[in-house]
């Protein structure tokens, strides 16, 4: 994909930095279309030492999690945001109702529709 941010990503796709091209740690980043609207979730204010397993592990009691990736700096840091598709929309509206607000490794985590599939 070149330079910039790869394709379809949301900022944090960084292809061109050394070793991200294939996504973090060997995964691509996730990558949502018009399809994914309803389905994807925004989880901010989430602890800097967040791992992906443990976001999955809380929101799978709400429904099928498809992908969960958190976001990262180009130097490996967690922004403190992650993005969580559901494989039904109505599961992804259980788990906003249920998890925003709610505390989450000492931090209370703000859950919403991602606004930008």
């Amino acid at each position: 994909y070149g330079k910039g941010y790869g394709k379809g990503a949301y900022g944090y796709g960084y292809a061109s930095w050394k070793g991200y091209g294939k996504g973090w740690m060997g995964a691509s980043p996730l990558r949502v279309g018009p399809r994914d609207k309803g389905r994807l979730v925004y989880v901010g204010n989430l602890p800097f030492r967040a791992a992906w397993q443990d976001l999955k592990d809380l929101f799978k009691q709400h429904g099928e999690v498809i992908r969960v990736d958190i976001a990262h700096e180009p130097d490996g840091r967690s922004k403190g945001y992650a993005t969580v598709l559901f494989e039904k929309q109505e599961d992804a509206e259980a788990a906003i109702r249920e998890l925003n607000e709610t505390e989450f490794q000492g931090r209370n985590m703000m859950v919403r529709l991602d606004s930008y599939v």
